[in-house]
């Protein structure tokens, strides 16, 4: 009897570790893996810092000038200068643009100017004294500094025998690193 009672106790013990081996204490696992590629690529920002007429934008790189209802013997818009000619006027502001750059050697920029569409009869675009068109590219710099404003004398001529119409139209800017 004793000799079961000891087999019994022994069968007992290896059961429940058995038991033991196979419940909570035991753990599965998995793995796997996340291959990453990418390449780091050199880029320039270009924001409009400033400009004549009542603003918005200014800041980012699509902003807004509204001029509102020009005349050659009314009042220049705000931020303008109003001179009046023979047979012509002209308002003159400035525009501020700004460069940046991140992950380039490139130590300077080249600006250049463009306008959107073909100006109005009678109206001339300048930028830094350069006449501007919708077909011709203006290089207003080729030696911009990165991270300062840069300013450009903006002019609007108008001949005394243009049509009393809208005069709108958008300059493009184009940075590009040296």
């Amino acid at each position: 009897m004793f000799k079961f009672s000891a087999l019994a106790i022994v069968a007992s013990l290896l059961v429940g570790h058995g038991i033991a081996a196979a419940g909570p204490s035991s753990s599965s696992t998995s793995s796997g893996t996340l291959t990453v590629t990418g390449t780091i690529v050199g880029s320039v920002s270009l924001t409009v810092q400033s400009a004549g007429g009542t603003t918005s934008g200014l800041g980012t790189s699509e902003a807004t000038s509204s001029l509102g209802a020009i005349s050659k013997y009314g009042s220049a818009p705000t931020g303008f200068t109003l001179a009046r000619g023979v047979s012509n006027w002209a308002l003159s502001s400035v525009v501020g643009v700004q460069v940046d750059k991140a992950n380039l050697t490139s130590t300077d920029y080249t600006l250049v100017a463009q306008l959107g569409a073909a100006p109005a009869t009678g109206v001339a675009w300048k930028l830094n004294g350069a006449t501007l068109s919708d077909s011709v590219v203006t290089t207003l710099t080729s030696t911009g500094t990165y991270g300062s404003t840069g300013s450009y004398s903006w002019d609007v001529v108008v001949s005394d025998s243009a049509s009393a119409s809208a005069i709108d139209n958008v300059i493009a800017f184009t940075a590009t690193s040296n």
